[in-house]
């Protein structure tokens, strides 16, 4: 069963939606923007620079969220 449970994140809506897997998200981004950038591929980095806004304000509400219900 545990090996289930492991396994599990990796299908479709499986990782939680915390802050920290935001963040991995987020790093992935980067990568890929910081990439197009150096080729030129400027609709591409565009686009990559909107998703990465996205996902920073969505990582500050979780953030936020995740230590207010710590404190409480």
């Amino acid at each position: 069963m545990l090996n289930e449970d492991r396994n599990k994140q990796w299908t479709h809506g499986g990782l939680p939606r915390q802050s920290v897997n935001i963040l991995r998200l987020i790093s992935e981004l980067e990568g890929s923007y910081q990439l197009t950038k150096y080729m030129a591929f400027d609709e591409d980095n565009a686009i990559l620079d909107e998703m990465k806004k996205r996902y920073y304000k969505l990582y500050f509400q979780t953030s936020k969220q995740e230590k207010h219900d710590t404190n409480n």
